[in-house]
């Protein structure tokens, strides 16, 4: 199931798929340079799972890299309306992200990925628990994330999350769904 959020990004269900490929892939090529990104892969070297835990302190991008890397490769592929679209989701989702937070610093659970074959097999649950041990290792701030999936929840119920709030989502000109934000 493609979760809403994603739906709302690229809403042709046809281009859906190359659209989430090439966005998340410019995601984690933002991101890998700031060792926060933690991959988990199989003897064959195939990447099986990635998690991307944001720092408290954040890091700063450049805009040149922004531009660069993200915003006029993805506006030349998916248009201006996709643009706006991102923006309108970062904003929503950045306003969630602090309020499960109360506003103090924090880790962000940005980005967590299995390989559809490889889920339900613990993969996930073990990189996802080796990454939060060794934060909680140097440093005592909470850990948030938001999901628009019930079994999502259930996952990170079981690494330690509480449901902070559920909340109702509402896109410019689309569906509405839930998103939970959750905190450990």
């Amino acid at each position: 199931m493609t979760m809403r959020a994603y739906r709302y990004l690229f809403p042709v269900a046809t281009t859906r798929r190359k659209g989430l490929a090439d966005f998340f892939a410019r995601n984690l090529r933002t991101h890998l340079p700031y060792r926060c990104t933690y991959v988990a892969y199989e003897r064959t070297s195939e990447p099986l799972a990635t998690v991307t835990l944001r720092p408290p302190q954040g890091f700063a991008i450049s805009a040149l890299t922004m531009i660069r890397r993200g915003l006029l490769p993805f506006a030349l592929a998916h248009g201006r309306a996709a643009v706006k679209r991102m923006f309108w989701l970062k904003n929503t989702y950045d306003a969630l992200e602090h309020r499960a937070a109360n506003g103090a610093p924090h880790w962000h659970v940005h980005m967590m990925a299995v390989r559809p074959e490889r889920q339900g097999q613990g993969v996930g649950s073990t990189l996802l628990r080796r990454v939060l041990e060794q934060t909680a290792q140097t440093s005592t701030h909470p850990t948030v994330l938001t999901t628009h999936l019930p079994e999502n929840v259930t996952f990170y119920r079981r690494a330690g999350f509480e449901v902070f709030a559920e909340q109702l989502i509402e896109p410019p000109g689309d569906h509405p769904y839930t998103v939970w934000s959750m905190r450990r």
